[in-house]
């Protein structure tokens, strides 16, 4: 059976998917989703981390993963690459500043959420804010990885956290 696998990467523009056996290795999957890159990349530096992935890589009590089959949620696969291991995320509200290091493959939702509650936020106030990449008016969609945000050498990225758009009506 084939699995279809979403692939984001700080070299792609938009989220790419890739096609891969459920009995794969997770070094096939790393083979598969490089060859979506633009030709020319240097991948000798690059790594794979899965979306929203809660371990933190010396945890002991962290399930080994070495298939494909092993990375299903209800939500499909998503994986990352990116040069950077870790993005040092600063995200500033109300004069405060919480930071922390993300794997590149954590989503803009997911870190919203983190600050919300490191800030001592309700979780319906939370609901009502989005993070604006600092600088702009960037307010990227919950489920876009910070890797594609984040560039190598810097590997850091900070955030507004802002009120949402209310549309009345």
């Amino acid at each position: 059976m084939t699995i279809r696998v979403y692939v984001q990467s700080e070299y792609l523009s938009d989220v790419q998917f890739v096609e891969v056996d459920d009995d794969a290795t997770l070094h096939d999957l790393n083979g598969a989703a490089l060859e979506l890159l633009p030709a020319g990349t240097d991948v000798s530096e690059l790594s794979l981390s899965i979306e929203d992935d809660q371990y933190d890589d010396e945890e002991a009590d962290r399930p080994e993963v070495t298939h494909v089959r092993d990375l299903k949620k209800g939500h499909g696969i998503r994986i990352h690459l990116h040069r950077c291991k870790h993005v040092e995320v600063y995200v500033r509200f109300a004069n405060e500043t919480v930071h922390r290091k993300f794997r590149p493959a954590t989503t803009v939702g997911r870190v919203r959420n983190w600050a919300g509650r490191k800030l001592g936020m309700e979780p319906g106030d939370i609901a009502e804010h989005v993070l604006q990449v600092a600088g702009t008016t960037e307010q990227p969609d919950v489920d876009v990885h910070i890797g594609t945000l984040a560039r190598c050498p810097q590997c850091s990225l900070t955030f507004d956290l802002v009120p949402a758009h209310r549309i009345n009506g």
